[in-house]
């Protein structure tokens, strides 16, 4: 079992922030503040991209590693301990909302993609374990990936021609496929992903 970094504390968000006036450069910030790291994202769905993959059946996956590292003058900085979570958000068609899905399990529901923007914006806050004297700093990637291992199961089912049980109708049929076709498509021309990187101000325990 994977030993965390992070134990004095459950992963918690902050009350949203208002919506940004203008669409800006995806980015994510890392800051300490006394013996607690906030990790913050911003502008994740400027440009729309991630949006129409989503309405097209692409969950998008937000994976985060937050690593903590001391500071040493006459050698390499030394790697101390990591944390690691994930972010799940994908389009519910028949509902015509957009889920959400955060580190814990809560399960969220928005109307519009501006809703699901603003709830991606929302920080984490993670509680520090002292690892003893002297100066560090956080390093935070993040890796946004739009297909995972059931994704391409269900795209190689498409391929096959299997039908789901729950599609019936030749009309419903029609738009199955045709969705599959489209899902197929977006596959061979490759999907985007996204790496962000940030790292704090050195502090000191």
């Amino acid at each position: 079992m994977r030993r965390f970094l992070f134990l004095g504390g459950t992963l918690g968000l902050l009350a949203a922030l208002p919506p940004r006036a203008a669409a800006q450069d995806p980015s994510i910030v890392v800051t300490i503040d006394a013996q607690t790291a906030r990790v913050q994202t911003s502008d994740l769905l400027t440009n729309g991209k991630y949006v129409d993959l989503m309405r097209s059946g692409f969950p998008m996956r937000l994976h985060f590693r937050l690593e903590l590292w001391r500071v040493r003058s006459n050698w390499f900085d030394q790697f101390v301990r990591g944390v690691e979570w994930d972010e799940v958000a994908r389009h519910d068609p028949l509902a015509e909302e957009f889920v959400l899905i955060r580190a814990g399990g809560k399960l969220s529901r928005y109307t519009s993609p501006e809703e699901l923007a603003r709830a991606l914006n929302l920080p984490y806050r993670i509680p520090l374990t002292p690892p003893g004297d002297g100066k560090f700093y956080l390093v935070c990637r993040l890796v946004m990936t739009t297909l995972n291992d059931t994704d391409l199961e269900e795209l190689t089912q498409w391929l096959r021609g299997d039908a789901s049980p729950a599609v019936q109708g030749e009309e419903n049929i029609g738009k199955a496929l045709a969705r599959g076709a489209e899902r197929a498509m977006v596959r061979i021309a490759g999907l985007p992903d996204l790496t962000l990187e940030a790292r704090s101000k050195q502090f000191r325990f």
